[in-house]
C-alpha cells in the first residue's frame, strides 16, 4: 500500500497538475489552459479521484490516485485539443461503434488546399553554362 498525502492547497495543486499535464503534450504553451480544462474542472477531478478526506476536509491522495489524476488530465487536454482541430476542419472525426470511441484522421482536403496555395518560386536563379575558352 502506498503512502497517502493530504492536499493542503487544493487550488495550487490543481493548477500545477494542469500545467504539468499540458507541458507533457507540448513544450510551447501559448494557449490558455482554461480553454482546455478549467481550474474548477481540475478541482472536481481531484475530488473525484481522491481516496478520502482528512479531519480538516482536505482531499487525500495516494501515489496511484495522483498518477490517475495526471493521466486523466493529459487525456482531457489532448481530447479537447483534437476537438478544437476538428472544429476548425483540420482533422476529421467520427464515432467508431466497434471500438466504442471517437476516431480522428487528417483532413485530406487540407493537403490539397495547401498544395494549391504553393506557387513556384518566380525568383529562382537559372544556372548559365559559360563556354570555356580552349
Amino acid at each position: 500500500m502506498s503512502e497517502v498525502y493530504a492536499i493542503t492547497d487544493l487550488e495550487g495543486y490543481a493548477q500545477e497538475m494542469r500545467i504539468a499535464a499540458a507541458k507533457s503534450l507540448s513544450a510551447n504553451q501559448e494557449d490558455n489552459l482554461d480553454d482546455y480544462i478549467s481550474l474548477n474542472q481540475m478541482i472536481n477531478l481531484v475530488r473525484t479521484e481522491c481516496v478520502g478526506y482528512d479531519h480538516k476536509d482536505r482531499p487525500l491522495l495516494s501515489e496511484e490516485a495522483n498518477e490517475d489524476i495526471y493521466e486523466k488530465t493529459v487525456i482531457w487536454i489532448h481530447n479537447v485539443g483534437l476537438a478544437k482541430l476538428a472544429a476548425k476542419g483540420l482533422v476529421e472525426c467520427a464515432w467508431d461503434s466497434k471500438t466504442n470511441e471517437m476516431v480522428f484522421w487528417a483532413n485530406p482536403e487540407i493537403n490539397k488546399t495547401e498544395k494549391k496555395k504553393r506557387k513556384p518560386n518566380d525568383k529562382s536563379i537559372k544556372r548559365r553554362n559559360k563556354k570555356k575558352d580552349s
